[in-house]
């Protein structure tokens, strides 16, 4: 199992040069947010991530995955918004 540390590195990472700030609240539920990168405003929030789902890099990457297609959709309509990412780690 991966640290909660870790998990939030191997995410914030692979969005570089897009900034990237990943939170963990106290009931292991996961906050990603993704900001645009010449403006820097947050352009997408997906909460409630189950830590408990990221044991391992292949559960990340699906996760990563998923985020860069909910990143797509928001790009390409300014204004749209996400309310069931494509994430399967999304907590309903």
């Amino acid at each position: 199992m991966l640290s909660t540390l870790e998990i939030r590195h191997l995410v914030e990472q692979s969005f570089l040069p897009t900034r990237c700030e990943c939170t963990i609240d106290p009931g292991a539920a996961m906050t990603v947010r993704l900001f645009h990168s010449s403006s820097n405003q947050e352009v997408l929030v997906v909460t409630g991530i189950s830590i408990a789902q990221l044991s391992n890099g292949h559960a990340i990457a699906g996760l990563v995955e998923g985020l860069r297609q909910d990143l797509e959709l928001v790009s390409y309509a300014p204004g749209y918004t996400v309310d069931n990412p494509t994430s399967k780690f999304q907590h309903r």
